[in-house]
C-alpha cells in the first residue's frame, strides 16, 4: 500500500536512509530533524513495515509567465531485497496523481547519475535543465586589488541576491527561506561555507567546499558582478590550485563550460509549460539541490 508517512515511522524511515544511501546517522538526523515526513514523504508499506520511499519537498518556480507551485522529488528509495519489482515505479504514479490533484504545475528531480536519466525519462520525467561546468586552474585568475567585503551569508540576503541573479530565465528554481537555510547547515555540516561578496554596489553568492587543493563552487550567484571578479576574489581567500563551478549554461563567463544535465521535470499542466516557454528568457536554472 503506497500512502503518507506517520510520525511513528521515522525511525524505520531512518534505517531505510541509511540502508539505501549509506549516509552517516548524523547526516540522516539532520535530514529528518528539518523534514515534515507526515506531510512530505510516500511510502510503500508491506505490513507494517516501509520498504520504498520519496519525498515531495515544496518549491517553486519562477518563469516570466508567473511563479509556479512545484514540487522537488527527492530520496527515491527502495529496500534492496525489495527492488526489481516496479515498487519505485508506482511509486512515481502516485506522486504523480497526487500533485497532480493538488494543482501543482510540476515536478522536478536530479538523477543521480547519466544512466538515471533514462529511467526517469520512461517514467513521465523529460531533461529541461542543464548546467554549465568549468574547471579553472590559479593560472587563469587574474589577481584582485581593489576593495572587497566577505563574511559568511545568511538566508535572507541569500535569497535575494539569488532573486536578482536569475531573474529573467525561461524558468528558475526558487527555494525559500527555511530551504536556504538548510542547504546552509548542510553545507557546513559537510565543511563547507556559504559565502557573501560585496564590491561596491554589486554582490554575490559562492557556495563553497574545499576538497584538498581545489574548491568545489556548488553555486555562484552574481548580482551586478562578473563571474571573473568573483573568483578573483575567492582565490584571495582560498588560494586554491583550480576551481570547479557550476554555472547558468548560458552565463557570460570567460571560462568554457562544458553543457550538463542537470535535472528533468514531469509537468501536469500542459498549457503552463506552454506558456513557460512561449515566453522566452534566458536557460532554464536549477541548483543547490540535495546530494
Amino acid at each position: 500500500m503506497i500512502r503518507f508517512a506517520e510520525e511513528g515511522m521515522r525511525a524505520r524511515l531512518k534505517e531505510l536512509w541509511r540502508e539505501c544511501f549509506g549516509d552517516s546517522n548524523e547526516y540522516v538526523d539532520l535530514y529528518f530533524a528539518s523534514h515534515d515526513i507526515a506531510r512530505h514523504t510516500m511510502v510503500f508499506m508491506d505490513g507494517e513495515n516501509p520498504v520504498s520511499m520519496l519525498s515531495l519537498l515544496p518549491m517553486t518556480v519562477v518563469t516570466r509567465a508567473g511563479i509556479l507551485p512545484a514540487r522537488y522529488v527527492y530520496a527515491v528509495a527502495t529496500k534492496e531485497s525489495y527492488r526489481g519489482r516496479g515498487i519505485s515505479t508506482r511509486m512515481l504514479e502516485a506522486a504523480h496523481r497526487v500533485l497532480r490533484a493538488e494543482g501543482v504545475k510540476l515536478s522536478v528531480l536530479v538523477p543521480s547519475s547519466a544512466a538515471l536519466y533514462n529511467f526517469y525519462g520512461k517514467r513521465g520525467f523529460d531533461t529541461e535543465f542543464y548546467s554549465g561546468l568549468a574547471v579553472v586552474g590559479r593560472e587563469e585568475i587574474a589577481p584582485f586589488a581593489g576593495s572587497f567585503f566577505i563574511s559568511e551569508a545568511d538566508p535572507l540576503e541569500f535569497m535575494q541576491i539569488r532573486e536578482r541573479a536569475f531573474a529573467g530565465r525561461t524558468m528558475f528554481v526558487r527555494w525559500d527561506g527555511d530551504a536556504l537555510a538548510y542547504r546552509m547547515t548542510e553545507t557546513a555540516f559537510g565543511g563547507g561555507e556559504t559565502l557573501a561578496i560585496t564590491i561596491g554596489d554589486a554582490r554575490a553568492i559562492a557556495v563553497c567546499h574545499m576538497e584538498g587543493g581545489a574548491v568545489n563552487v556548488k553555486e555562484l550567484a552574481l548580482d551586478g558582478m562578473a563571474a571573473g571578479t568573483a573568483l578573483s576574489v575567492l582565490q584571495h581567500k582560498f588560494g586554491a590550485d583550480e576551481y570547479h563551478l557550476r554555472l547558468p549554461l548560458d552565463l557570460d563567463c570567460p571560462y568554457p563550460l562544458e553543457r550538463v544535465p542537470a535535472g528533468v521535470t514531469c509537468w501536469y499542466d500542459p498549457e503552463a509549460r506552454e506558456r513557460v516557454f512561449g515566453g522566452g528568457g534566458g536557460a532554464p536554472y536549477l541548483n543547490l539541490v540535495l546530494d
